[in-house]
């Protein structure tokens, strides 16, 4: 998944005890221990039938791969996502530096064509 700023996607926001994933806009990308965190600015609306004007807000919020999706905007949220993500308290990340290390780890067919060589 290649997440630049400007990337659309689905972030899961929890308000008032609830989970429900909402449209965003990636803002920026930062390693922080290992981890990438991304800030995302998002927009929350009511669907309350009964109003003349459904309650919106806006925020920002800085958070994890693990509660992001891809959106195509094109699709006016058909593609919404309908799971909930696994909480960091059930199955913490894994660090940056040992996703890295398992990838370097099973690239054992490039090291055994360099020592054919």
């Amino acid at each position: 998944m290649e997440l630049l700023p400007g990337t659309p996607v689905w972030v899961w926001i929890v308000r008032l005890g609830k989970g429900k994933w909402w449209p965003g806009t990636v803002l920026s990308l930062e390693v922080v221990d290992g981890s990438a965190r991304l800030a995302v600015r998002f927009e929350c609306r009511t669907s309350e039938k009964r109003r003349l004007h459904p309650i919106a807000f806006v925020g920002v919020t800085t958070t994890r791969m693990r509660f992001l999706e891809l959106r195509d905007v094109n699709l006016k949220g058909i593609d919404r996502p309908q799971g909930v993500p696994i909480p960091l308290l059930r199955v913490p990340e894994t660090p940056l530096r040992k996703l890295a290390a398992i990838e370097l780890d099973s690239g054992a067919p490039t090291g055994a064509a360099r020592s054919a060589k």
